[in-house]
């Protein structure tokens, strides 16, 4: 037997009703507002309410694009199916029925200036209006965040890291590799079966955004997304609701402060809580990979650390600490193309170099190690790690 759920919407049951009707006295969801507030019977107090300015201009409060847009369908269905002054009081649907009040229909609209999210194809579709030309759809950050999340739906993981920020990245297969193992472990991700899309909001510029959907009729997830030339690419996955999005870096000074102080089981019940909400986190990751330095467990930490580098590959300070713990784990060589990675891409990273000379050392490829550490000197003369490896080199030659 199942329960009716206190969140779900009066009148469908099964979405989330998260607004407030007038009508009801209860909250409902937006497709369900849209079902009723087409009748232009909703109080004006809702701010939901419905005004017609035009046949296809609506006055109303919309929460995403698809929202708004289904709203038009509705008032589109309405406007075929009502006597339309322009057509002296005809029904387009009976107007469609000659090639002469067809091409009445088709005349009108192409002297129509739509609104862009006016769905004139749906119009056309209806109406069976074969000659009349339409733009092409443009995706939105709606739609690429559907297709994003279809394909985890679907499983398709590989194919997801097309949809992202850094997807050319992912050409490198141990990034794939390690990005989908991240993916495919997310137990809400891996048993997503459905999603509904509730809300989504822009930045004034319009190049960044957030979408908010219902999981499983359960679990809040919030998309961000950025725009890139046009196109519209994922940054991250947020496992709550778009208002949680500013707290992060809040969140991340609370658990560096915590390290900082050597308090691991508050920082460890902090990272466990904030992960599992900022899921993309390359920050969460590196704390965490600092954490398990801390507690001497370099295994966990190669792992977090290894995540945050796949995430962000130009965070230095993950990309420094891997690569040590790599080191730690008897895996030079592989450290070893870590810190040339970074000195390559910001070629005053001291620490790096130094560890890197530090490497040479114990090689025996001394005149490697020199040459580093001279530059770390010449750069910051004062830079004591450097000096005392330079030192050391020096007295074995002696020596």
């Amino acid at each position: 037997m199942s329960f009716f759920k206190k969140d779900r919407c009066k009148i469908c049951k099964e979405r989330r009703g998260h607004r407030f009707c007038l009508r009801l006295a209860n909250n409902i969801c937006w497709y369900d507002c849209n079902k009723l507030r087409i009748d232009l019977k909703c109080p004006e107090e809702c701010s939901y309410s419905l005004q017609q300015q035009d046949n296809f201009q609506l006055k109303t409060k919309a929460d995403s694009q698809m929202e708004y847009t289904d709203l038009l369908k509705k008032q589109i269905d309405k406007w075929i199916s009502s006597s339309q002054k322009v057509f002296n009081d005809q029904i387009p649907l009976q107007i469609i029925e000659t090639e002469n009040g067809k091409k009445k229909i088709i005349s009108f609209l192409n002297q129509f200036k739509a609104h862009p999210l006016v769905p004139l194809s749906y119009l056309k579709e209806r109406l069976s209006l074969d000659d009349l030309e339409v733009d092409s759809h443009v995706k939105s950050y709606e739609d690429i965040s559907m297709e994003f999340l279809t394909t985890i739906v679907l499983h398709e993981w590989e194919n997801s890291a097309n949809f992202l920020q850094n997807s050319t990245l992912y050409a490198n297969k141990e990034y794939l590799t390690n990005y989908i193992q991240r993916l495919s472990s997310n137990m809400i991700l891996a048993k997503m079966t459905e999603f509904d899309l509730i809300s989504s909001a822009s930045t004034k510029q319009n190049d960044q955004v957030l979408v908010h959907f219902e999981v499983n009729r359960k679990y809040d997830l919030t998309l961000n997304l950025i725009k890139i030339d046009t196109n519209w690419k994922v940054v991250s996955k947020i496992f709550s609701k778009p208002e949680i999005f500013n707290n992060e870096k809040e969140a991340i000074q609370q658990v560096a402060v915590l390290l900082s102080k050597n308090q691991l089981s508050n920082a460890y019940e902090l990272l466990k809580k904030y992960s599992e909400i900022y899921v993309d986190s390359a920050d969460f990751h590196y704390y965490w990979g600092l954490y398990y330095s801390f507690s001497k467990n370099n295994k966990k930490a190669e792992k977090h650390l290894f995540n945050a580098v796949e995430i962000d590959p130009d965070f230095t300070e993950a990309k420094g600490l891997y690569a040590t713990i790599l080191l730690q784990n008897n895996q030079s060589e592989r450290a070893k193309t870590i810190y040339l990675e970074i000195i390559k891409k910001n070629p005053k990273e001291l620490k790096s170099m130094n560890n890197l000379a530090s490497i040479y050392i114990e090689e025996g490829d001394k005149d490697k190690a020199r040459e580093l550490l001279e530059r770390c000197l010449k750069i910051n003369p004062n830079f004591m790690y450097a000096r005392k490896n330079l030192e050391k080199i020096n007295t074995e030659q002696i020596l």
